[in-house]
């Protein structure tokens, strides 16, 4: 008998951003700016599969679409941190300043095989560096590009109660009648759900370069807006864009780089949305990070 392949397996599982800165934004230092070249309105990541350290198979591309500076519930601080280390700023100086190259935690929990112990969400720790550096408010010492930041009084701002919790940044209710309104008119689409960009606020990671991807609209009843509980909703899964994987074009690897979660057949191509699903429901290793970007 003929075993498939880990490939064959992986197919079948088918602007400166500080601009709402003000005398509150005790935390906020020069060092947080970003070039209006990346204004911040989309980022991605091209994610591969790896089943060791030596070995990728490439998945595809997510897009997210993120919380603009003009809106009330923008984030400064945790906005910047994710952009810069997204677009790279300071990979040049500091290789660890960056998202390419992570992986996202992978275990039973992380696998979507209909389980209950799946936790409808993937978090990815970084590399331990953020993209901004802050200033202590009492002592004005600026912090390391390690040290965690906080921006308290602009998240109390846009706290929403959430069944005996709380989460933060733009609201899950605002999101989905935003898509309905998008979609008066229009025929409808089953594949367009709430994935939620998000970042702790409270807890471990707090003020890092963690971050997670949480399907709120897809997860059981129970779940729901409790997975957002002590983070900050900063965008949401771009669900129909252009998932096909890009890589780096730098980068000389193997000819397997052109090939992504669409298949060998020619098909249509995937969306980001396809690409998540792919990417929670293989079991061949943990998703990495091979490539990422700003729009």
């Amino acid at each position: 008998r003929t075993h498939p392949t880990k490939q064959q397996q992986l197919r079948r599982s088918s602007t400166t951003i500080i601009t709402r800165s003000s005398s509150r934004d005790n935390d906020n230092s020069s060092d947080n700016d970003i070039s209006n070249s990346n204004n911040g309105n989309k980022l991605y990541f091209d994610i591969a599969i790896a089943p060791s350290p030596t070995e990728l198979i490439p998945l595809g591309r997510l897009t997210f679409q993120i919380t603009p500076p003009a809106h009330p519930a923008y984030l400064p601080l945790h906005t910047s941190n994710l952009l810069s280390l997204a677009s790279e700023l300071r990979s040049s100086v500091d290789p660890k300043c960056t998202y390419r190259n992570c992986v996202f935690q992978y275990s039973p929990s992380t696998i979507d095989d209909g389980s209950a112990r799946y936790r409808w969400g993937h978090v990815c720790e970084g590399h331990g560096r953020n993209g901004i550096r802050t200033r202590d408010a009492g002592t004005g010492r600026e912090r390391g590009w390690e040290d965690a930041f906080s921006d308290p009084e602009r998240v109390k701002e846009c706290a929403h109660s959430c069944f005996g919790g709380v989460y933060y940044g733009m609201s899950y209710d605002e999101i989905i009648s935003d898509r309905e309104k998008k979609k008066e008119g229009e025929s409808d689409d089953e594949d367009d759900v709430a994935v939620l960009l998000t970042v702790p606020i409270h807890g471990p990671g707090a003020g890092t370069s963690k971050f997670s991807i949480v399907r709120v609209e897809e997860s059981p009843r129970e779940w729901g807006e409790r997975l957002l509980e002590n983070s900050a909703v900063v965008g949401y899964l771009d669900c129909g864009a252009d998932g096909t994987f890009v890589g780096d074009d730098d980068d000389d690897d193997d000819d397997d780089d052109d090939e992504s979660v669409e298949g060998e057949d020619g098909g249509p191509r995937p969306t980001s949305l396809d690409v998540l699903r792919a990417m929670a429901r293989q079991r061949v290793g943990p998703p990495k990070i091979v490539h990422c970007g700003v729009e």
